[in-house]
Protein backbone atom coordinates (compact mmCIF):
# COMPACT_ATOMS: atom_id res chain seq x y z
CA UNK A 1 0.00 0.00 0.00
CA UNK A 2 1.24 3.49 -0.89
CA UNK A 3 0.31 6.67 0.90
CA UNK A 4 -0.80 9.64 -1.21
CA UNK A 5 -0.90 13.25 0.03
CA UNK A 6 -3.25 15.71 -1.63
CA UNK A 7 -4.18 19.24 -0.59
CA UNK A 8 -1.92 18.91 2.46
CA UNK A 9 -3.69 15.78 3.74
CA UNK A 10 -2.41 12.21 3.61
CA UNK A 11 -4.83 9.56 2.42
CA UNK A 12 -3.69 7.36 5.32
CA UNK A 13 -5.63 9.68 7.65
CA UNK A 14 -8.76 8.37 5.93
CA UNK A 15 -7.19 4.90 5.74
CA UNK A 16 -7.16 5.19 1.95
CA UNK A 17 -4.13 3.96 0.03
CA UNK A 18 -2.97 3.58 -3.56
CA UNK A 19 -3.03 -0.08 -4.53
CA UNK A 20 0.27 0.15 -6.41
CA UNK A 21 2.85 2.63 -7.70
CA UNK A 22 1.11 4.62 -10.46
CA UNK A 23 2.53 5.06 -13.93
CA UNK A 24 3.88 8.59 -14.40
CA UNK A 25 3.46 9.96 -17.93
CA UNK A 26 6.41 11.74 -19.51
CA UNK A 27 6.31 15.54 -19.53
CA UNK A 28 5.57 16.85 -23.03
CA UNK A 29 6.82 20.23 -24.25
CA UNK A 30 4.23 22.47 -25.89
CA UNK A 31 4.80 22.75 -29.62
CA UNK A 32 3.06 23.86 -32.80
CA UNK A 33 3.12 22.24 -36.21
CA UNK A 34 3.52 24.31 -39.35
CA UNK A 35 2.98 23.12 -42.93
CA UNK A 36 5.09 25.18 -45.33
CA UNK A 37 4.01 25.33 -48.96
CA UNK A 38 6.52 23.75 -51.31
CA UNK A 39 8.33 21.92 -48.53
CA UNK A 40 8.01 18.25 -47.64
CA UNK A 41 7.03 17.28 -44.12
CA UNK A 42 5.89 19.39 -41.17
CA UNK A 43 7.91 21.91 -39.18
CA UNK A 44 7.54 21.75 -35.40
CA UNK A 45 8.28 24.77 -33.21
CA UNK A 46 8.49 24.88 -29.41
CA UNK A 47 6.01 27.27 -27.78
CA UNK A 48 7.52 27.16 -24.28
CA UNK A 49 6.15 25.35 -21.26
CA UNK A 50 4.72 21.85 -20.89
CA UNK A 51 1.39 20.18 -21.60
CA UNK A 52 -0.97 18.97 -18.89
CA UNK A 53 -0.72 15.24 -18.13
CA UNK A 54 -2.90 12.74 -16.28
CA UNK A 55 -1.73 10.60 -13.35
CA UNK A 56 -4.19 7.74 -12.78
CA UNK A 57 -4.20 6.10 -9.34
CA UNK A 58 -6.25 3.15 -8.15
CA UNK A 59 -7.20 3.37 -4.46
CA UNK A 60 -8.82 1.09 -1.95
CA UNK A 61 -9.97 1.22 1.66
CA UNK A 62 -11.33 -1.16 4.24
CA UNK A 63 -13.66 -0.42 7.12
CA UNK A 64 -16.97 -1.10 8.81
CA UNK A 65 -19.71 -2.10 6.38
CA UNK A 66 -22.23 0.33 7.85
CA UNK A 67 -19.82 3.25 7.34
CA UNK A 68 -18.96 2.47 3.72
CA UNK A 69 -20.99 5.38 2.26
CA UNK A 70 -19.69 7.80 4.89
CA UNK A 71 -16.10 6.89 4.08
CA UNK A 72 -16.73 7.34 0.35
CA UNK A 73 -18.23 10.78 1.03
CA UNK A 74 -15.14 11.83 3.01
CA UNK A 75 -12.89 10.63 0.20
CA UNK A 76 -14.83 12.61 -2.40
CA UNK A 77 -14.53 15.74 -0.26
CA UNK A 78 -10.76 15.19 0.15
CA UNK A 79 -10.22 14.94 -3.60
CA UNK A 80 -12.68 17.68 -4.61
CA UNK A 81 -10.16 20.50 -4.03
CA UNK A 82 -8.64 22.14 -7.10
CA UNK A 83 -5.24 23.69 -7.80
CA UNK A 84 -3.51 21.66 -5.08
CA UNK A 85 -0.32 19.66 -4.63
CA UNK A 86 -0.03 15.88 -5.02
CA UNK A 87 2.79 13.96 -3.34
CA UNK A 88 3.34 10.22 -3.71
CA UNK A 89 4.77 8.22 -0.80
CA UNK A 90 7.37 6.80 -3.18
CA UNK A 91 8.68 10.30 -4.01
CA UNK A 92 8.21 12.36 -0.81
CA UNK A 93 10.65 15.16 -1.68
CA UNK A 94 8.60 16.33 -4.69
CA UNK A 95 5.04 17.22 -5.63
CA UNK A 96 2.93 17.73 -8.74
CA UNK A 97 0.71 20.77 -9.32
CA UNK A 98 -2.81 19.45 -9.88
CA UNK A 99 -5.58 21.45 -11.53
CA UNK A 100 -8.39 19.04 -10.65
CA UNK A 101 -9.18 15.40 -9.85
CA UNK A 102 -11.68 13.27 -11.78
CA UNK A 103 -13.17 10.33 -9.87
CA UNK A 104 -14.73 7.14 -11.15
CA UNK A 105 -17.54 5.49 -9.19
CA UNK A 106 -16.48 3.56 -6.11
CA UNK A 107 -17.14 -0.19 -6.17
CA UNK A 108 -17.48 -2.88 -3.50
CA UNK A 109 -15.08 -5.78 -3.74
CA UNK A 110 -16.43 -7.10 -0.44
CA UNK A 111 -18.92 -5.66 2.05
CA UNK A 112 -16.07 -3.85 3.83
CA UNK A 113 -13.70 -2.97 0.98
CA UNK A 114 -14.11 -0.12 -1.49
CA UNK A 115 -12.07 0.57 -4.61
CA UNK A 116 -12.01 3.50 -7.03
CA UNK A 117 -9.80 5.24 -9.58
CA UNK A 118 -8.81 8.91 -9.52
CA UNK A 119 -7.29 10.84 -12.43
CA UNK A 120 -5.08 13.73 -11.28
CA UNK A 121 -4.75 16.35 -14.04
CA UNK A 122 -1.39 18.06 -13.70
CA UNK A 123 -0.64 21.65 -14.64
CA UNK A 124 2.48 20.75 -16.61
CA UNK A 125 3.56 17.16 -15.84
CA UNK A 126 6.65 18.36 -13.94
CA UNK A 127 7.85 17.42 -10.46
CA UNK A 128 8.38 20.35 -8.09
CA UNK A 129 11.00 20.05 -5.35
CA UNK A 130 9.67 20.81 -1.88
CA UNK A 131 13.04 22.33 -1.00
CA UNK A 132 12.43 24.79 -3.81
CA UNK A 133 9.46 26.22 -1.87
CA UNK A 134 11.77 27.55 0.85
CA UNK A 135 13.48 30.95 0.96
CA UNK A 136 17.13 31.04 -0.13
CA UNK A 137 19.76 33.70 -0.61
CA UNK A 138 20.46 34.72 -4.18
CA UNK A 139 23.88 33.07 -3.93
CA UNK A 140 22.23 29.73 -3.12
CA UNK A 141 20.07 29.66 -6.26
CA UNK A 142 22.27 31.13 -8.99
CA UNK A 143 22.99 27.61 -10.25
CA UNK A 144 19.84 25.86 -11.42
CA UNK A 145 20.43 22.15 -12.22
CA UNK A 146 16.77 21.63 -13.19
CA UNK A 147 14.28 22.97 -15.74
CA UNK A 148 13.64 26.70 -16.25
CA UNK A 149 12.01 27.89 -13.02
CA UNK A 150 9.62 30.72 -12.17
CA UNK A 151 10.90 32.04 -8.84
CA UNK A 152 9.45 34.36 -6.23
CA UNK A 153 11.63 37.31 -5.23
CA UNK A 154 11.14 38.86 -1.78
CA UNK A 155 12.65 42.32 -1.41
CA UNK A 156 13.02 44.25 1.84
CA UNK A 157 14.04 47.92 1.93
CA UNK A 158 12.78 51.41 1.20
CA UNK A 159 12.74 53.28 -2.09
CA UNK A 160 13.49 52.46 -5.72
CA UNK A 161 15.70 49.48 -6.52
CA UNK A 162 16.75 47.52 -9.57
CA UNK A 163 16.62 43.72 -9.67
CA UNK A 164 18.82 42.29 -12.42
CA UNK A 165 18.64 38.64 -13.52
CA UNK A 166 20.94 37.49 -16.31
CA UNK A 167 21.39 41.05 -17.53
CA UNK A 168 17.67 41.85 -17.68
CA UNK A 169 16.23 44.26 -15.15
CA UNK A 170 13.07 45.06 -13.28
CA UNK A 171 12.65 48.40 -11.48
CA UNK A 172 10.70 48.25 -8.21
CA UNK A 173 9.43 50.86 -5.79
CA UNK A 174 9.70 49.11 -2.44
CA UNK A 175 7.80 50.39 0.57
CA UNK A 176 9.38 48.26 3.32
CA UNK A 177 8.70 45.02 1.44
CA UNK A 178 7.65 43.72 -1.96
CA UNK A 179 7.07 40.21 -3.33
CA UNK A 180 7.49 39.56 -7.06
CA UNK A 181 5.89 36.27 -8.12
CA UNK A 182 7.07 35.44 -11.65
CA UNK A 183 4.87 32.33 -11.90
CA UNK A 184 1.57 34.11 -11.20
CA UNK A 185 3.00 37.32 -12.70
CA UNK A 186 1.92 39.57 -9.86
CA UNK A 187 3.62 41.83 -7.31
CA UNK A 188 2.28 42.33 -3.80
CA UNK A 189 3.17 43.25 -0.24
CA UNK A 190 3.71 40.59 2.43
CA UNK A 191 0.25 41.32 3.83
CA UNK A 192 -1.22 40.25 0.47
CA UNK A 193 -2.01 43.71 -0.89
CA UNK A 194 -1.57 43.74 -4.66
CA UNK A 195 1.06 46.21 -5.83
CA UNK A 196 1.58 45.57 -9.55
CA UNK A 197 2.12 49.29 -10.19
CA UNK A 198 5.26 49.16 -8.04
CA UNK A 199 7.25 47.32 -10.69
CA UNK A 200 8.38 48.03 -14.24
CA UNK A 201 9.70 45.21 -16.41
CA UNK A 202 8.81 41.74 -17.66
CA UNK A 203 8.23 38.89 -15.23
CA UNK A 204 9.59 36.32 -17.69
CA UNK A 205 12.92 38.17 -17.71
CA UNK A 206 13.37 37.07 -14.08
CA UNK A 207 13.04 33.33 -14.75
CA UNK A 208 15.99 31.17 -13.68
CA UNK A 209 17.51 29.43 -16.67
CA UNK A 210 19.06 25.97 -16.60
CA UNK A 211 22.65 26.15 -15.41
CA UNK A 212 24.39 29.28 -14.12
CA UNK A 213 22.47 32.51 -13.51
CA UNK A 214 23.39 35.98 -12.29
CA UNK A 215 21.18 37.78 -9.74
CA UNK A 216 21.94 41.34 -8.61
CA UNK A 217 20.01 43.93 -6.62
CA UNK A 218 20.64 47.55 -5.67
CA UNK A 219 22.85 47.95 -2.61
CA UNK A 220 20.94 48.54 0.61
CA UNK A 221 18.10 46.14 -0.23
CA UNK A 222 17.76 42.57 1.12
CA UNK A 223 16.73 39.84 -1.30
CA UNK A 224 15.43 36.31 -0.66
CA UNK A 225 14.44 33.91 -3.44
CA UNK A 226 11.92 31.05 -3.48
CA UNK A 227 13.30 29.26 -6.57
CA UNK A 228 10.32 26.99 -7.36
CA UNK A 229 12.71 24.35 -8.70
CA UNK A 230 11.05 21.82 -11.01
CA UNK A 231 12.30 18.82 -12.92
CA UNK A 232 11.24 16.01 -15.24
Amino acid sequence: MIDVEYNGMAGSILKVYAKEIPDIPAAVKKESSIKIAGRDGILYTLDGGYESTKISIEFNWIGDEEKWSERWGNIQKWLSARNCHLTLGTDPSCFYKIMKVELEDAAHTTARIGVFKADFLTLDGLRYLKEGQNEHTAEDVVFNPYEISHPIYKITGEGKCTLIVNGKQMIANVGQNLVIDTDRMIAFRKDGTLNNTAISGKYEDLFLMEGKNEILITEGFDLKVVPNWRCL
